[in-house]
């Protein structure tokens, strides 16, 4: 299996992975952020670098860009560590990266989300991107292709640094967790907001993200004990599956695609 980390390889074999075939670029987007008091500040940084390399792996002609380790996570600037970008600054970024490696060969970029605060700058990005670099551009989050088997997990609230989250750090990176840390704490009564994993994906009433201090006071929304590394399993395994099929349509169909939304 070749290399799909682009930072990891020389400009040559970049190249030469290009001209092989290689027509899909992933940027990653994570966050730094509070996840608790037994997950890191780079909790979404990690998973979505690990989650786009399992699945260019299992693709096939596709790389994946260093990973961008900031987001916009206003709402968890009350705990220290947290870095937070303007929703503009995450953007230009965005495009800045995505234009020049458009500029490189590579057909289809996908954005790939790993923190749900960054959604609106991605899609704006996204948008720019396509008037500027005529190229497919994809706004993906990796943890909207956990369905089926995110109902291993037991508790009702889904949100942050939770049974969910923590199952997932557990699976893909369990020598960060501190599971002797973790509590249980649940969210405050919000107006018109619900802490479930649907919600994260459909809300019917977009009000931001309530201020994280005003909600919980650890930083944990759920149930953070019930963890463990079978659940997060079964969830990484559907993502992963999901997320390759999506890059190894991308990569087949580029063209294809390209013809029905890029500019003209």
């Amino acid at each position: 299996m070749g290399k799909v980390m682009l930072g990891e390889m020389t400009w040559k074999e970049v190249a030469e992975a290009i001209e092989g075939g290689a027509r899909v670029v992933v940027i990653p987007v994570g966050a730094t952020e509070q996840h608790g008091p037994h997950l890191p500040l780079l909790t979404d940084t990690l998973m979505v670098e690990s989650a786009a390399r399992m699945a260019a792996e299992r693709a096939g002609g596709v790389l994946v860009a260093p990973v961008i380790p900031y987001g916009t996570s206003d709402n968890h600037i009350d705990f220290p560590g947290t870095a937070s970008l303007r929703l503009d600054t995450l953007r230009n970024l965005l495009v800045d990266v995505g234009r020049t490696l458009a500029g490189h060969g590579f057909d289809v970029i996908v954005l790939l989300n790993g923190h749900g605060g960054n959604t609106a700058a991605i899609a704006a990005a996204a948008h720019e991107l396509r008037q500027v670099t005529n190229k497919v551009i994809a706004a993906v989050p990796w943890y909207a292709y956990i369905k089926e088997s995110h109902r291993v997990m037991e508790s009702k609230i889904s949100w942050h640094a939770d049974e969910f989250e923590t199952s997932l750090m557990l699976c893909m990176h369990p020598e960060r967790v501190q599971m002797d840390r973790a509590v249980n704490e649940m969210p405050r009564p919000f107006p018109l907001f619900e802490f479930t994993h649907e919600a994260l994906l459909s809300a019917r009433v977009d009000l931001g993200l309530p201020r994280t201090r005003a909600v919980v006071d650890s930083g944990t929304f759920g149930e953070a004990r019930l963890a463990t590394a079978e659940k997060g399993r079964a969830c990484v395994e559907e993502a992963i599956a999901g997320l390759a099929g999506v890059l190894k349509e991308l990569h087949g169909k580029g063209a294809e695609i390209a013809k029905r939304y890029t500019p003209d």
